[in-house]
């Protein structure tokens, strides 16, 4: 099983991806993904702001901004269960649901700890057990910068930082364990 970020982004047409916002909620002043999640068209590595940020304000290039950034709302954005606590300026983690599920909160490296704090890491592990059951199975990570922890019921894996050729592998160890490591992805051709 591979983990990467979400390529649905860039494929969503951007008034698509709006109407899956809950009615009520906007960015506002928050605009931690903007530091948080890596944008290839900027060249922008995830944890650094992005060099086109108003912070507290938005973006200055909000009107000519790349699709990935058009059609990108973290799940307290799309999903109602997720109270006030979780806008990322408040939670310091921007949760995104991917391919298959897989659920991510990108942690502000500023605040590396926050994905540990209340109420957040009982729900984290919670999701981890409901993950487990699921089959396909889903996979619940926190990601700080490039590095990876994998979040289970009974523990956590930190994978570490992971590169751009690398992806992150799970496996059940012959005693039904999960298992996690970084691999190196194939080279195309």
């Amino acid at each position: 099983m591979t983990i990467e970020a979400p390529p649905e982004y860039t494929r969503l047409d951007p008034a698509t991806a709006l109407q899956r916002v809950v009615p009520g909620r906007a960015c506002g002043t928050c605009t931690l993904c903007c530091k948080l999640i890596a944008v290839a068209e900027f060249n922008k590595p995830p944890g650094e702001w992005c060099p086109h940020v108003v912070r507290k304000g938005g973006c200055a290039i909000h009107a000519t901004r790349p699709t990935g950034c058009r059609t990108f709302f973290c799940d307290w954005m799309t999903e109602k269960e997720l109270g006030p606590d979780w806008k990322p300026e408040k939670s310091k983690l921007v949760m995104v649901t991917g391919e298959g599920g897989h659920i991510t909160a990108f942690v502000d490296p500023g605040v590396p700890g926050a994905w540990r704090q209340a109420p957040y890491f009982a729900a984290l592990k919670h999701l981890a057990t409901e993950g487990l059951r699921a089959s396909p199975m889903r996979i619940i990570t926190a990601r700080i910068g490039t590095r990876i922890i994998v979040i289970l019921p009974d523990r956590e894996i930190d994978v570490g930082p992971i590169g751009p050729n690398e992806s992150l592998h799970l496996e059940r160890g012959p005693n039904g364990r999960i298992e996690a490591r970084k691999i190196e992805r194939p080279r195309p051709g």
